[in-house]
């Protein structure tokens, strides 16, 4: 067997689709990416399978704790209520439960580019990150992160089959 074309130094075992020769694994795992080597056997995709759970948090004594916590918290929330209330409270929970998925993959997975399903998906992630960037400007990054968290655990808690999260939020601040 040749030597990885990459390295230069281990055989290279693996048929790479994007370099269209055989690589060590060691290049195959540091090298992968989505846009090269969608297809390959050996490329998964960790969006796919991130525990959005494990996410850090806040834990419920701390957001008691801390009104300037709970006031940056009340915010996102607030900003759920918001679109909600622009689209005559149709969306259910888990339409919210995968909004704050994708701004888990903005804030705490740093993707650049997000997947969304549909166009009122985006339009709700856009509403409410831009509430976010505006009013928590001077947050650090890994606090928001950690405020959406707790948020997305807030809505595992409460999220039946319909709106019972949403529902909650409302009646609790509605929109500010």
């Amino acid at each position: 067997m040749a030597k990885c074309p990459i390295c230069n130094t281990r055989k290279g075992k693996r048929k790479c689709l994007f370099q269209e020769n055989f690589i060590c694994s060691l290049c195959c795992g540091e090298t992968r990416a989505a846009e090269k080597c969608g297809g390959c056997s050996y490329f998964v995709d960790t969006r796919s399978i991130r525990n959005y759970k494990k996410a850090p948090h806040y834990a419920l004594q701390r957001m008691s704790d801390d009104i300037q916590l709970q006031s940056a918290a009340d915010v996102i929330e607030s900003a759920f209520c918001l679109f909600d209330t622009q689209l005559d409270g149709r969306p259910d929970d888990q339409f919210f439960k995968k909004i704050a998925e994708l701004l888990m993959d903005r804030y705490h997975f740093k993707d650049e580019k997000l997947d969304f399903a549909d166009n009122l998906q985006k339009q709700g992630f856009e509403v409410i990150d831009r509430i976010i960037q505006k009013d928590l400007a001077s947050l650090p990054p890994d606090e928001i992160s950690r405020l959406l968290g707790t948020i997305y655990r807030s809505i595992l808690r409460r999220a039946g089959k319909g709106r019972d999260y949403i529902n909650f939020i409302q009646e609790q601040m509605g929109f500010g």
